[in-house]
């Protein structure tokens, strides 16, 4: 996790890359930049074990209703909560939610969320029917999120930790249901952008 971030900084600053595109393209362009180059991480990863990492389209036939379900919630719970935050994503760079969701989500739903699962096989119990990896990966990614508490509110970010831990655990449940991580990128893209567009 310490090289999603130290490899783009080390490319972008070392280089001198990052200053070039700031100056002449500005902060969004950096931002956007910054986001595509911290795909390239967990894209390696999770091509180094492709199925266990979830790039596949995965079984959905016998589940599809569930992932529907399990799938929408957060998008339409965005919709209703977001507006009455601080906001401090709207106006942000593109890569917000058009590249920074699918480079965290072949992180955690894909790379960690597999290497978890065969690590800490089985469910949490018989009556919770979450596999131990949904919980695991839920706890890394609300703790991924803890250095936002240098740049946004701390109220917000406070807000943001509880509901990226909830939320991520139940999107993981999907990559559960089908093996698949698609669900988790969809979503997680339309939240940020809801988050991004602002109302």
């Amino acid at each position: 996790m310490v090289a999603y971030h130290a490899i783009p900084f080390s490319l972008l600053h070392w280089t001198g890359l990052g200053r070039v595109v700031y100056d002449r393209l500005g902060a969004n362009a950096y931002g956007n930049v910054w986001c595509g180059v911290t795909a390239v991480v967990p894209l390696l990863l999770c091509i180094s074990a492709p199925s266990r990492s979830g790039l596949k389209l995965g079984t959905w036939k016998s589940q599809a209703k569930k992932v529907v379900g399990v799938c929408v919630l957060p998008i339409v719970l965005t919709a209703i909560v977001y507006p009455f935050t601080s906001q401090p994503f709207t106006g942000g760079p593109v890569g917000t939610w058009l590249i920074s969701p699918a480079a965290q989500d072949l992180l955690f739903t894909g790379y960690l969320y597999g290497l978890l699962d065969v690590t800490f096989p089985g469910t949490i119990s018989k009556r919770v029917r979450f596999h131990k990896a949904v919980l695991l990966t839920a706890a890394f990614f609300c703790l991924w999120h803890v250095p936002n508490f240098q740049t946004i509110m701390v109220s917000y970010v406070v807000f943001q930790l509880v509901y990226v831990f909830i939320g991520g655990a139940w999107i993981l449940l999907a990559r559960q249901l089908t093996g698949s991580i698609l669900p988790g990128v969809v979503v997680h893209m339309a939240v940020n952008f809801l988050a991004w567009r602002g109302w």
